[in-house]
């Protein structure tokens, strides 16, 4: 039979313990809403930064709008006005004129338009062919434009599309017989 010290000893300790529980509940309630406020900081940093880039990126479309650069941006100056009189002095159509600075024309479209500004060396392109003309840019310093999956792997066609290619094939060439 327990003694009276053991017995009040148990209890002490069940006490202390259920002290420290509910003690313990606060704190790991406002563990909680610490993390929380964290990931949520987390969040808006990211989303700050992406606003600010994104300013950035109207800032700069704007300024080539209107013809000049911002500020720190360095290099050549093309406005949409520039690259459009350019390529009507050169009397060339989007299509030969893409094939002249090895880019697509739909990039030539945005240019024109202001919805994006070249970068990098489709500038340095641009502003040789603007020095020089469309001659010696044609005569090969620079790089032409690939085919669409040029450089890239090749598609690999499911069983399902080979028997589709097959069934047309046999197609054709039973046509072909019949004709002869």
């Amino acid at each position: 039979m327990p003694t009276f010290a053991a017995t009040l000893k148990t209890e002490i300790r069940r006490l202390a313990a259920r002290e420290f529980q509910r003690a313990l509940r606060s704190l790991k309630r406002v563990q909680r809403q610490v993390k929380n406020l964290r990931l949520n900081t987390r969040g808006h940093k990211r989303t700050l930064a992406k606003i600010e880039r994104r300013m950035l990126r109207l800032k700069t479309a704007v300024g080539v709008r209107r013809g000049r650069m911002p500020a720190g941006a360095g290099g050549p100056r093309m406005s949409p006005e520039s690259i459009r009189t350019l390529r009507a002095r050169l009397r060339m159509t989007r299509v030969q004129f893409a094939d002249l600075l090895g880019v697509s024309p739909g990039s030539i479209f945005g240019w024109e338009t202001g919805r994006t500004i070249p970068r990098g060396s489709s500038l340095e392109r641009l502003a040789e062919v603007r020095k020089s003309g469309a001659g010696s840019a044609a005569r090969g310093n620079g790089r032409r434009r690939r085919g669409r999956r040029a450089g890239r792997r090749a598609r690999t066609v499911s069983m399902r599309g080979q028997k589709a290619a097959a069934r047309r094939g046999s197609r054709r060439v039973a046509r072909a017989q019949r004709r002869s």
